[in-house]
């Protein structure tokens, strides 16, 4: 069954991709690309494909936003503080995807790039931290920019039983596949160098929902966005 439900997944997003816009590096992404107001996003990394599909890039993060009631924030909000900003910096106390990437690197090129104790220490940092921090942040960045996007349009009001909240904690389950992944990471793969179990074990760059079992129907739930948010990008062109 899970494996079935993973080709179906990656079918769906196969689908998803048609669709302009779609597929194209983080770092090539602006506010300008015409985001909706929300959604769910798919991360992929470059060197990171399928074993039983070589050709198909593998999904290393699912992430959405604005699942709490009433919270106001945008899928480009969320996005562009993983990216970074267009210098090559960023925050990530404002980003856990951020934050895990810079936990990677250090531990993967500690002998090159030394010590930084301060990163991922509180919630805000000084000015003289951020600055001692900002060459990891571009280092960071730089990675991520790498990585391709795909997104669906799912504009549901925020709250605990959004389908957004519904369809990203499914994702993750069947991709972690309660953490024997059905589509595992290469050797090299830098997540294998985070001090979380979670994400060297799932193979995603997520904590939540890794060790949770999927709900095979929402796959019917995720086709009906990508439809509907395929058909109207596909009309606007």
């Amino acid at each position: 069954m899970s494996s079935r439900d993973l080709d179906r997944l990656y079918e769906l997003l196969g689908e998803l991709e048609k669709a302009p816009e779609q597929g194209r590096k983080l770092a090539d992404y602006s506010g300008r690309t015409g985001w909706p107001t929300r959604g769910v996003y798919f991360f992929r990394e470059q060197g990171e494909n399928r074993r039983d599909s070589p050709q198909t890039a593998r999904i290393v993060r699912v992430g959405t936003h604005a699942v709490s009631a009433n919270s106001k924030s945008a899928l480009w909000g969320r996005l562009r503080s993983h990216r970074g900003n267009r210098a090559g910096g960023g925050n990530h106390r404002g980003s856990i995807f951020r934050l895990h990437v810079g936990d990677a690197l250090l531990r993967r090129d500690n002998a090159f790039i030394g010590e930084l104790s301060t990163w991922s220490v509180g919630s805000t940092a000084s000015n003289v931290v951020r600055l001692a921090e900002a060459e990891h942040e571009q280092r960071v960045s730089a990675y991520l920019g790498r990585m391709s996007l795909l997104w669906v349009e799912v504009p549901d009001e925020p709250g605990p039983n959004s389908d957004r909240g519904y369809i990203e904690r499914n994702s993750i389950a069947l991709l972690s596949n309660t953490l024997r992944p059905l589509a595992p990471p290469s050797q090299s793969w830098l997540g294998l160098h985070s001090p979380r179990m979670e994400i060297r074990s799932s193979g995603l760059w997520n904590l939540n929902h890794v060790q949770q079992q999927y709900t095979p129907e929402f796959l019917s739930v995720l086709e009906r966005y990508i439809l509907r948010h395929s058909s109207s990008q596909i009309a606007s062109k």
